[in-house]
């Protein structure tokens, strides 16, 4: 019996796109009995490292667009989502930390990562305020304490750092980006892709 593909999940708690493809990626996992490796990543990191210019570059004209095209995919997938949220961007380092958390106390990562990212997009919170991230975790009846008291710890601080070298080992240079084999799909409009290498995967 061959063992499940596994998709390794790279994103930003606050990236627009990420909250935009997380349950179509959730879904596809699911449809394909895949396993989604959650890899949350500090992305000014992985921008510096990658020489690319950070989508909140309000100089950027390009940002105009992107408020247009996250507009057009929240109608396309039903979602709540601001154009330009109030704590956004902000130190995500927290957040990534309390996904990781989560993974370690065998709660559900999917759950974690989705009430940062509609957090930030949908409810106007900080993710860099651990009061608004145990409010995000308490509303969907997770144990916010537990999570944030362990996201504190040291050792987590030096697994999220592993994460987001190991983002920037791959070339990684945005968010979010899945892995398959070794092959990045960069966008949640990659789903296509991805859909027809889990296939392949399977065959």
């Amino acid at each position: 019996m061959s063992l499940p593909a596994v998709i390794d999940y790279f994103f930003a708690p606050m990236s627009g796109y990420a909250y935009l493809g997380h349950q179509e990626l959730m879904g596809l996992a699911r449809r394909s009995g895949a396993k989604v490796r959650f890899l949350p990543m500090e992305v000014a990191r992985v921008y510096e490292a990658a020489g690319v210019t950070p989508p909140y570059d309000h100089t950027d004209p390009r940002q105009s667009y992107r408020i247009e095209d996250q507009a057009r995919w929240a109608a396309i997938r039903g979602l709540r989502m601001a154009a330009m949220p109030p704590s956004w961007p902000t130190d995500p380092r927290l957040a990534c930390r309390c996904i990781l958390a989560a993974g370690r106390l065998g709660l559900d990562q999917d759950a974690v990562s989705f009430a940062c990212l509609r957090g930030v997009w949908a409810e106007h919170r900080n993710l860099a305020d651990p009061g608004d991230l145990q409010e995000a975790f308490e509303s969907i009846d997770l144990p916010a304490a537990r999570i944030l008291a362990v996201a504190q710890s040291e050792d987590m601080r030096d697994e999220a750092d592993a994460v987001t070298e190991e983002a920037i080992g791959l070339g990684i240079f945005g968010s979010p980006t899945y892995v398959l084999r070794g092959k990045r799909y960069y966008g949640q409009d990659q789903f296509d892709f991805l859909r027809e290498a889990l296939q392949r995967a399977a065959a």
